[in-house]
């Protein structure tokens, strides 16, 4: 009954119906004043809220799952907003007070015997990383790794078609090693490929492929990333000393 008034309103088939179609466009149409002395209040308390909600299932929940996955957990552990993905028998090895985010994925590859993964102390890994752990995935210390990156250290399919119509594992030589050393800094987008060592203090920018290793303290970019220019290593290793 009610579906079909509905229909009757939204196709307007007589002047009542007509009448009852603009009205509901109109009460669509108005706006809620924000009165402050009323929706600031209900703002703080949301924020408030969802601020101590967010910290106790991380405390109690979220962070005490994701030690479980791992070999070692230092210290000062921070997730954002949950738990990330864990695939494969990786191995876990996670320095103190490393902050990661929950949207994001760590994976294990079918080629190594034991694929391990390895974060330093006071490294941040951003929103949407994806780390492929081919034989082994080293990030060093206060490392700063931007959204949506993606660090890949293996094919995930091998090369000769007729093996990935079989869905056959990758060749044994299809996954190496990836090195991410102290105070760099990974733009955001930016694609490491298998193999490449990205040196200390090195900042590789936005939308970068990086296929080979770059030197430390330089800017490196494009596709593939190539060195634009070098950067002086004190101001980093000032920073960590503060």
């Amino acid at each position: 009954m009610l579906a079909e008034i509905g229909s009757r309103i939204r196709r307007r088939e007589t002047p009542f119906y007509d009448w009852l179609y603009r009205t509901a466009k109109r009460l669509r149409a108005l706006d809620m004043p924000p009165v402050r002395a009323i929706y600031g209040p209900l703002r703080s308390e949301r924020e408030v809220r969802r601020t101590a909600w967010a910290g106790l299932t991380r405390f109690l929940y979220h962070e005490p799952i994701f030690r479980t996955y791992c070999a070692q957990c230092g210290k000062g552990l921070h997730l954002i907003g949950g738990i990330p993905q864990v695939f494969g028998d990786l191995r876990l090895e996670v320095g103190d007070h490393v902050t990661m985010h929950g949207v994001s994925t760590f994976e294990a590859g079918k080629v190594a015997a034991q694929p391990t993964l390895a974060i330093g102390d006071h490294s941040h890994l951003g929103y949407q990383l994806t780390i492929s752990v081919g034989a082994r995935v080293d990030i060093g210390r206060h490392v700063l790794i931007a959204t949506r990156v993606a660090l890949i250290g293996y094919d995930s399919h091998p090369l000769d078609a007729v093996k990935r119509i079989r869905n056959e594992p990758p060749d044994v030589g299809g996954a190496e090693s990836i090195s991410i050393g102290d105070y760099a800094w990974l733009g955001m987008d930016v694609l490491v490929l298998k193999g490449v060592t990205i040196g200390e203090g090195a900042v590789i920018g936005a939308g970068s492929v990086v296929t080979r290793d770059i030197p430390p303290y330089t800017l490196a970019a494009g596709q593939p990333a190539r060195v634009v220019r070098n950067l002086g290593p004190d101001s980093a290793k000032e920073a960590s000393c503060g």
